[in-house]
């Protein structure tokens, strides 16, 4: 048993050796010039990049622009990403800046109430583009309570647990103290709670 373990994991690590050196011949390609292989790059990234800028955002037609603002700057600046480096994380960093000042420019003191007081139901059968790609309905009302959240409580559980940055990082990137970090992560997990409370 304790064999065979041993010798699925070291499937899976050549397998993940393989992929990353093919990614790196892509992106080698796309510093040369090579706007298909910049192509086939975007079409390995762009349904994880979209997800996770949606999850920040909660806006399709934002999103939409965020993450085509980051392909144009990634192949912008190509020059200057080691192809050492993993592709996606140095990707939705550019992602991530592009989408913060988007949200830094929203109204960020909206309150659940508020939202639905505007027309926010988290049982609407009504469903947003990336929400239809969603199969499980359980799924479906957690991306839509997520897009609820108000932005700085969205950013904050959406840098967490999407993106598994710790509370150090999270801080520093929002430039917040890392107690700010936890009360708004508390806040968006409690405004969660209450919204798929009938869920739990």
């Amino acid at each position: 048993m304790g064999k065979r373990i041993r010798e699925e994991k070291q499937a899976l690590s050549v397998n993940q050796s393989e992929v990353n050196s093919a990614e790196q011949r892509l992106v080698e390609a796309a510093q040369n010039g090579d706007k298909k292989a910049f192509g086939r790059l975007i079409r390995r990234h762009q349904k994880m990049l979209f997800r996770f800028v949606y999850g920040l955002l909660g806006s399709f037609d934002a999103t939409e622009d965020i993450v085509q603002e980051a392909f144009v700057k990634a192949y912008g600046a190509l020059g200057s990403f080691r192809t050492d480096s993993a592709f996606y994380p140095w990707l939705s960093t550019i992602a991530r800046n592009s989408a913060y000042n988007h949200i830094s420019r929203e109204e960020r003191k909206e309150s659940l109430d508020r939202l639905q007081e505007k027309g926010y139901d988290p049982q609407a059968t009504e469903l947003g583009p990336l929400e239809r790609l969603l199969d499980d309905e359980a799924q479906v009302r957690f991306m839509k309570a997520v897009k609820a959240l108000p932005a700085r409580y969205r950013s904050v559980f959406v840098l967490r647990h999407f993106e598994q940055m710790d509370y150090g990082r999270i801080a520093d990137y929002l430039k917040i103290p890392p107690g700010t970090v936890d009360s708004r992560l508390y806040r968006a997990r409690r405004m969660l709670v209450e919204s798929l409370k009938d869920l739990l």
